[in-house]
């Protein structure tokens, strides 16, 4: 049986979160969900957690500071995660995939928000998306859950993973 999710995981900067880029952009898949991304920040960098509909990609997204990262040390915004990361996972599903890029450490102290994602993975709709390798329960959970298969991200097949994504989405 096939699993519902796919999760891509591997080394930092391997090409996993541009490989679903490359997917998301190479079909007419329409996806809502949830991505990560960095922005230049005075004395560091800003993580931002966004709404993604590719629906509706004219519509400006709706992204929110989930932390703050310096050389001393990270400042996590768990309201970030719990409002509106889980807001964003609770209105997804009207499209045929929900994006999940990424999910790692900063989500720790966030239950609604962890909570939202486990519920997503207990759902039919098919999820695609990041997750980090650092061990935790709450990465384990995702890791271990039932629906979920885990592809390792590589230099040798990371060209392969947005087919991959496709055939797992046209296959449900």
């Amino acid at each position: 049986m096939t699993k519902a999710h796919l999760f891509l995981t591997g080394e930092i900067q391997i090409g996993k979160s541009t490989a679903l880029r490359r997917f998301l952009a190479s079909t007419g898949i329409a996806a809502d969900g949830f991505l990560t991304y960095f922005e230049p920040a005075g004395d560091g960098r800003d993580l931002f957690i966004a709404r993604l509909d590719t629906a509706a990609p004219e519509s400006p997204a709706e992204r929110r500071r989930a932390a703050h990262i310096t050389g001393t040390g990270v400042t996590v915004f768990n309201e970030a995660f719990d409002t509106y990361g889980a807001d964003f996972l609770s209105r997804a599903g009207r499209r045929d995939l929900i994006l999940m890029d990424e999910l790692g450490a900063m989500e720790e102290n966030a239950p609604r928000f962890k909570d939202a994602v486990l519920r997503r993975l207990n759902g039919d709709i098919p999820a695609a998306g990041v997750v980090k390798q650092r061990k935790s329960p709450f990465l384990d959970a995702i890791r271990a859950h039932p629906n979920v298969e885990v592809v390792t991200v590589t230099l040798d097949n990371r060209d392969d993973i947005p087919e991959q994504i496709r055939e797992r989405v046209r296959g449900q």
